[in-house]
């Protein structure tokens, strides 16, 4: 008697099977990264959909911000009104698509917004803890009426108190913290939100931290990674001397899986564009070296604009700064490498809304120029409630964004 032989599937029968169903691909897309994602998704059609897929479930925004707020299309609307970007530990975990249990949301804002902020988070239950030099209750120490024509001078020099108090910060004007209690997953649990008040913007303030490896953002409408192939491929950093951490910051993401470096190697000064660190190369946000992860932002309430007579922006003010990794003498004497220097000119003018930072002195030049004559216009003829607010807008790099999918 004749016995029916088994139907040998095709191998391309195999992989349509594999590649359409979401929970086998899945387990091997988790473990890949995203430069691999990206290379394999040019591969057909069939398996770009299914990493286009993954990434909407992967890096779904929504999702995580709802571990801290059970409303996130509300707190990306105040990042939307405001210009508030998250950074820090709480952005390298989701670009990193990972959880480290202890950390907190570090969130930062442009000045005369930080009291908007704080009345947003303390109505979702949010208690504010403040050290040692603060007053117990926010509101006596931070005034809703913030004048941004006023003329943005350098601050004075700190006190001895804020000296000390600031000392681990660079170009940080306050820091508030927010805590609460909540149960998740039967256990209670604190989470805990710091609003970091930027003196000069968000980004010269990212800028000066630790290492490499913490400069990514989440603005409202997306996710940047400033140094990715360092960050997320080689899985190393590169130290910013001068950052005024303490060791244990930099040891921490030591004990997470990424090699510190304190100077450049001599690859990185030979050929700067096949450095993960790119010495010596303009840089702005959102540039074809940055990796950008545009988010849906369906129920996301946009700006209105500032006054009937200020020209309307919809997109975040910290996509329009950039700057330098200059290398200079390392200072350790008996050296001959070299160690990086962030470089870049502020802007802080009462034309816009927003201060700055640019990678290059004549076009800093340029524009504090334009600004000179127009701001010597608009002082001499209305008040800040007829206020117009210019726009700044650096737009050679925006049709070099790089996405994954």
């Amino acid at each position: 008697m004749w016995k029916s032989r088994a139907v040998r599937q095709r191998p391309s029968s195999r992989v349509k099977h594999v590649f359409s169903n979401a929970p086998i691909y899945d387990l091997i897309f988790r473990d890949l990264s995203p430069r691999t994602l990206l290379w394999l998704s040019r591969t057909c059609h069939m398996i770009h959909a299914a990493v286009t897929q993954f990434f909407r479930r992967a890096y779904n925004i929504n999702q995580h911000l709802s571990r801290y707020f059970p409303d996130p299309l509300s707190f990306r609307s105040l990042q939307a009104r405001t210009g508030l970007i998250i950074s820090g530990s709480n952005a390298l975990q989701f670009l990193d698509r990972t959880f480290y249990r202890e950390a907190d949301l570090d969130i930062y804002s442009h000045a005369g917004h930080v009291y908007e902020v704080l009345e947003w988070i303390e109505s979702f239950g949010y208690h504010f803890e403040p050290h040692k030099y603060q007053e117990k209750d926010w509101h006596d120490q931070v005034s809703p009426d913030w004048d941004g024509t006023m003329p943005r001078m350098p601050r004075v020099p700190l006190q001895a108190q804020d000296e000390a108090r600031l000392s681990r910060y660079s170009n940080i004007a306050e820091v508030y913290t927010f805590k609460r209690l909540v149960m998740m997953d039967g256990e209670q649990v604190e989470l805990q939100v710091q609003v970091i008040e930027a003196v000069n913007n968000p980004i010269d303030t990212i800028m000066r931290y630790h290492s490499t490896c913490v400069m990514n953002i989440i603005t409202f409408d997306a996710a940047y990674s400033f140094y990715p192939i360092a960050t997320f491929e080689d899985r190393s950093a590169l130290k910013i001397p001068g950052s005024r951490h303490r060791p244990a910051v930099l040891a921490k993401y030591i004990k997470r899986g990424w090699r510190v470096y304190s100077v450049f190697g001599p690859g990185d000064l030979a050929r700067p564009y096949d450095s993960p660190f790119l010495p010596n190369v303009t840089r702005w946000v959102g540039d074809r070296h940055c990796w950008t992860i545009p988010l849906d932002t369906s129920g996301v309430k946009l700006r209105t604009a500032l006054s009937p007579s200020s020209e309307h922006f919809s997109w975040d003010p910290s996509t329009q700064n950039g700057w330098t990794m200059l290398t200079k003498p390392s200072s350790h004497s008996e050296s001959n490498f070299s160690e990086p220097k962030m470089d870049a000119d502020l802007i802080m003018t009462t034309i816009f809304r927003y201060n700055y930072m640019v990678p290059t002195k004549s076009l800093s030049l340029a524009i504090r120029e334009w600004a000179f004559s127009q701001g010597a216009l608009y002082h001499e003829t209305v008040t800040r409630d007829d206020w117009t607010w210019c726009v700044y807008r650096h737009t050679t790099h925006l049709n070099c964004i790089d996405t994954c999918v």
